[in-house]
């Protein structure tokens, strides 16, 4: 499994594209920076139309506005289930899609993930963690045979996410890390900022004690 990341300009999240028999992509920044993401994609040998799978860590403006340039080129779009219905009436204020001054187009989710779901994309295999805190659907994708946690908003290299906006709950997301540490991951990839090869249980550990 290849993981590159493809985003991250100004208020965009990262967006990591792994690389394997299945070409997947978590989460899609805004979309306000699609030439970029695009320029990048061309620089591995590869084109929009070759991700077959888009996995939404959350339903934030942030991480799905990006989602409808995905979803013209062929691409799946993958969503945990409670929040799923935001994306397909387009909703503007629990994603927060207000404060970018969008109105996002609704999207045709094709998968609603659930705990304990998994994505098998060839040798690497991709389980979903249930992990409410910033938002009520707020999920992590754990790969277990690398140890790689995609932490989405839940967790940041030296921070936790918010949980002052819509369907964000202080006490699960202290629930939600405590169950993070429990798997002892290896590598952090979180929705924003640096990602961390090595130590990802530290981090996590760090992060409730800062709660």
């Amino acid at each position: 499994m290849e993981i590159h990341q493809i985003g991250g300009i100004g208020y965009d999240s990262n967006m990591y594209l792994i690389i394997d028999e299945v070409i997947a992509l978590i989460d899609a920044g805004t979309g306000q920076n699609f030439k970029i993401v695009r320029r990048n994609l061309e620089q591995l040998g590869l084109k929009p139309s070759d991700i077959k799978l888009l996995i939404n860590t959350h339903c934030h403006f942030d991480h799905t506005g990006g989602d409808l340039d995905f979803l013209k080129a062929g691409c799946e779009i993958a969503i945990y289930e409670s929040e799923a219905d935001l994306l397909r009436k387009g909703d503007r204020h629990v994603t927060m899609a207000h404060l970018f001054g969008a109105h996002p187009e609704p999207l045709q989710v094709t998968q609603e993930l659930r705990e304990g779901s998994k994505i098998e994309l060839g040798k690497s295999v991709l389980e979903v963690i249930h992990t409410p805190g910033h938002t009520q659907g707020s999920i992590c994708l754990y790969e277990p045979r690398l140890g790689a946690l995609f932490s989405g908003d839940t967790v940041f290299y030296g921070d936790v996410g918010r949980t002052d906006l819509p369907t964000g709950s202080y006490r699960d997301l202290a629930q939600s890390l405590k169950r993070l540490a429990e798997l002892k991951p290896k590598s952090l990839y979180p929705g924003h900022g640096p990602s961390a090869d090595d130590g990802a249980d530290e981090l996590i550990l760090s992060a409730i004690e800062l709660i």
